[in-house]
């Protein structure tokens, strides 16, 4: 049987281990973290590549992302790693149009279940 010192001791101890155990379990959320192009970004021509970067490395079976325009989905490449863990890329194939573009994405740390979240960038009109 616990005595109340025992149980005092045994919540102290829960107490002080929760912001550890929110610390790590924190450390593998899948968050975006930088792209190219950037959220709003007023691009001067059309990008030849498309990356995502992400605060922890991606499945890459459950993380995917995909650009949409006023003529609809962009063709893109295969999607594929980048130069670090945490990063996914895909050629575009093909020029876009001026425009507004919409990415999405939907990315999973390892065992975990997938985040999804998108964005707008521009592509301007030539001068």
């Amino acid at each position: 049987m616990m005595t109340m010192k025992m149980k005092r001791s045994l919540m102290a101890a829960v107490a002080l281990a929760l912001p550890f155990l929110a610390a790590g379990t924190a450390l593998f959320h899948l968050e975006l973290v930088a792209s190219y192009p950037e959220a709003e970004e007023v691009l001067q021509a059309s990008p030849n590549e498309i990356w995502l970067q992400f605060s922890v490395q991606p499945d890459m079976e459950q993380t995917s992302f995909s650009v949409r325009g006023a003529a609809g989905r962009v063709e893109l490449g295969d999607i594929v790693a980048g130069d670090s863990p945490e990063i996914i890329k895909a050629p575009v194939a093909g020029t876009l149009a001026p425009g507004t573009y919409t990415l999405s994405w939907v990315g999973a740390p390892m065992d975990d279940h997938p985040v999804r979240g998108r964005y707008t960038f521009e592509v301007a009109a030539a001068r």
